[in-house]
């Protein structure tokens, strides 16, 4: 799999203008080929120096098609939120009601960082309890991270969830960069589903 988006700079509420290509990257997730149906997938982009919105809209494509869907964000080191998120969990906290009903009535929930999270606790055992807890409650959940191999917290994410898509930038992901995050993934048994090519202020083509 690998799509080519045209830009990462539109409003990600604008869900009725959301390209086709991610449509069919829902598509591609939805009904992937394998032992059982993919519940939980890993967006982490390569050698960028911030992350893209193709998790957002990723998100967003479930949530325009019905179904109900989480969005969880794992960075916590380019946030100042105070908010309750997705480390707080980690620590023991419950799932509530502000983990399972969407603000805006729809299918999609977001869930931040939260505070003081540590991305050591991204390896740690309550990792996939509370995964398990958010599948169940939403159907499907999407993870973004921060970028590989700059961080390795994609890294203990990627062997707890059923697929891992990459998401590289044409002329900018240096190909050395982009093998070393490969192979990181493969080391920890990860399912790489496909790859997406941003490719700035061009046509979507698969």
């Amino acid at each position: 799999m690998s799509a080519r988006p045209t830009t990462d700079a539109a409003p990600a509420t604008e869900t009725r203008y959301l390209p086709e290509a991610y449509r069919s990257l829902r598509s591609t997730v939805k009904f992937a080929s394998g032992e059982r149906p993919i519940r939980s997938v890993l967006v982490v982009d390569i050698d960028r120096d911030a992350r893209s919105q193709v998790a957002e809209r990723l998100a967003l494509a479930f949530a325009e098609a019905g179904d109900r869907c989480v969005l969880i964000d794992t960075d916590s080191r380019h946030h100042d939120d105070r908010s309750t998120g997705f480390f707080d969990l980690l620590r023991g906290g419950a799932i509530g009601s502000e983990f399972t009903n969407p603000v805006d009535g729809g299918q999609l929930v977001r869930i931040g960082p939260g505070q003081g999270g540590s991305p050591d606790a991204l390896a740690g055992d309550r990792f996939g309890a509370t995964l398990d807890g958010l599948i169940e409650a939403h159907g499907v959940v999407v993870l973004s991270s921060a970028p590989l191999p700059k961080y390795a917290d994609a890294v203990a994410i990627a062997s707890r969830v059923d697929a891992v898509i990459l998401v590289i930038t044409a002329g900018g992901t240096r190909r050395p960069r982009a093998i070393e995050a490969r192979d990181a993934l493969d080391r920890v048994g990860a399912r790489i589903l496909g790859v997406v090519m941003l490719e700035p202020k061009k046509r979507w083509f698969w």
